[in-house]
């Protein structure tokens, strides 16, 4: 039994250490950590709606406080690392050998550190200016934050600051695991993240009297486990950190070229908090992030998986100038992307109320009303409608950093955020005027998209600009690389053709269904008594199930009909688990 254990531990460790190299097992490797972090993400904005509903005053000052941390995370190390660094660590360590990789990437972790700590410091210095500086910037007029308000959020965004240094160090360790094709253990990072973010909640937060600095502290201790987690696998390659400053040169170039992605991220980043603050101002800020949380679920796993497992093997074909493979590579992962995500973003337009009752009403006394349950759905459903080019947009990105190209991905960015701002405030200017979270209910005359009003619809409309400008971000990254490689647009468009039959096919079955038992009983009720015949949460979650099951095959047996290629995923991938049950997908 000792050894049987033994045996386990070591098969589970060397799954853990070793490299993953080709692109669509990776892909599925990574789904796991990303689908369980994304399951315990969801279960900690279940929790934060059943402890703070949407209207909470704590729960809304932590959003805004942990804001500009954020941003700050996201640019300086996702725009850096993301779009050059790794790429220029890899040609050294390909043309100049360990050794001197190991000294430049020292090098790299040793001042990302040191400028992140200085901007961090001045930040907390500064921050009863800086905050203020950002509130009326980016929603000039009047809010509801008081001084105290405001005091009460710029302590929070300093103690915050603290385990975004913290993930900043990880991230970069993260990115020397990516170079030596190890993928799977920096994707369970986020994962052991979300498990302090939890903790806070459920050990802190009752404890605390639902103070918000609970939730602060459950990041801090979530942001050791994703540096921790990674450190074994660090050491195990060999590793080993030094502070240093050598190899400047190669990085001062680095640094240089990776402006325009940082510059990229930026723009992004001050899309992102401007929407915060503007949900803030109209009222669905904790909305706004509920039904991003479940909104990522898909972006996340079928747009990040593929455009993080085919980064390294993209950089190197863009090396090795092998444009033929680049081209197979592209065109082969937007038709697996496509395929993987199209169901799973119908179930969000058609289900999107049921899924957010599920997600975030199930816990018994939850303060998340039925109010609420709608706008987090309303908003859902305009973030779902860019998901597709949401994925592709991710994936083309990479693309082109793998190319070491940046300033196109950069002018691009900065069209976005300026379509995602004004898109914005005129998407929420209509949906203002909503007497109800509905389509029907949308007045659309000139003066509505200039003249705001009282409706709690108004959030929509982010969701909406956003949606929008991202489809059309990803289009222009794909026209211009099209045009610099000539991919063969007839066969791509032929076969995503097929799968978008199935996918219509797909819709009208799931929405005649939905409609159907959504007419024939009481999906959500206010309240649900002994006496009460409608439906409870058991009952919607086997008609949810049911109504996913059906159309999904529907789906799979247009795609069947069509002979979709990238059924043959489903065959590699889910026969083996299928066979325990001793069924198998047709080959």
């Amino acid at each position: 039994m000792t050894q049987l254990l033994k045996n386990r531990i070591k098969n589970f460790t060397s799954i853990l250490s070793k490299e993953q190299t080709v692109i669509l097992e990776t892909a599925f490797l990574t789904m796991v950590p990303i689908l369980l972090t994304k399951i315990t993400g969801q279960f900690f904005s279940l929790l934060a709606a059943s402890y703070f509903g949407t209207a909470n005053d704590g729960w809304n000052k932590f959003l805004l406080a942990t804001s500009i941390p954020d941003m700050l995370t996201n640019v300086l190390l996702g725009g850096a690392i993301g779009s050059v660094i790794i790429p220029a660590l890899i040609a050294i360590k390909k043309k100049q050998g360990t050794e001197t990789f190991l000294k430049t990437y020292n090098s790299v972790i040793t001042s990302a550190i040191f400028l992140f700590s200085i901007i961090s410091l001045i930040l907390a210095i500064l921050g009863e200016v800086i905050f203020p500086l950002f509130l009326r910037t980016l929603i000039p007029g009047q809010t509801e934050l008081s001084a105290t308000d405001i005091s009460d959020i710029v302590a929070m965004m300093r103690v915050l600051l603290i385990p975004q240094i913290i993930l900043g160090i990880s991230v970069l360790i993260s990115s020397g695991l990516n170079i030596y094709n190890r993928f799977l253990v920096p994707q369970l990072a986020p994962l052991f993240f979300n498990i302090g973010r939890i903790l806070g909640l459920v050990i802190l937060v009752p404890l605390m009297n639902y103070s918000p600095w609970a939730i602060v502290i459950g990041v801090l201790a979530g942001s050791v486990l994703h540096l921790v987690i990674q450190l074994p696998l660090f050491w195990h390659i060999g590793f080993r950190y030094k502070i240093s400053f050598h190899y400047i040169k190669d990085l001062r170039n680095m640094l240089f070229v990776s402006l325009p992605r940082t510059l990229a991220l930026m723009s992004e980043n001050i899309a992102l908090t401007f929407n915060d603050f503007l949900a803030f101002q109209i009222g669905g800020l904790a909305s706004l992030n509920y039904a991003n949380s479940i909104s990522l679920i898909v972006p996340s796993l079928f747009g990040a998986t593929f455009a993080y497992a085919s980064f390294t093997t993209l950089t190197e074909l863009f090396e090795d100038l092998d444009y033929e493979k680049v081209k197979y590579i592209v065109t082969k992962t937007l038709n697996e992307m496509f395929f993987l995500a199209l169901p799973f973003v119908i179930t969000l337009l058609i289900l999107r109320v049921a899924v957010v009752r599920l997600a975030f009403g199930i816990l018994p006394n939850t303060r998340l009303d039925l109010e609420g349950t709608y706008q987090i759905a309303w908003v859902l459903l305009w973030f779902a409608v860019g998901h597709i080019f949401i994925c592709g947009k991710w994936f083309m990105h990479r693309v082109f950093y793998a190319a070491r190209q940046t300033v196109i991905p950069l002018i691009v960015s900065v069209i976005s955020l300026i379509l995602t701002v004004g898109l914005g405030v005129i998407f929420t200017n209509l949906f203002s005027h909503n007497t109800e979270y509905s389509i029907t209910s949308t007045n659309f005359n000139i003066q509505n998209l200039f003249e705001r009003g009282n409706s709690n619809a108004a959030v929509g409309g982010i969701a909406l600009g956003m949606s929008i400008a991202y489809s059309i971000e990803f289009i222009i990254l794909f026209i211009i690389f099209n045009k610099r490689v000539n991919l063969d647009l007839k066969v791509l468009i032929k076969t995503i053709g097929a799968k978008l039959i199935a996918g219509v096919s797909m819709f009208v079955v799931m929405y005649a269904i939905y409609k159907t038992w959504n007419v024939l009983t009481y999906a959500l009720p206010v309240s649900a008594g002994m006496a009460y015949r409608g439906s409870t949460t058991v009952n919607l979650f086997l008609l949810t199930v049911i109504t996913v099951f059906t159309s999904f095959m529907v789906y799979y047996l247009v795609c069947l009909f069509f002979k979709v290629e990238e059924l043959k995923i489903l065959r590699k991938y889910l026969n083996p688990i299928f066979s325990l049950g001793g069924l198998r997908i047709r080959d």
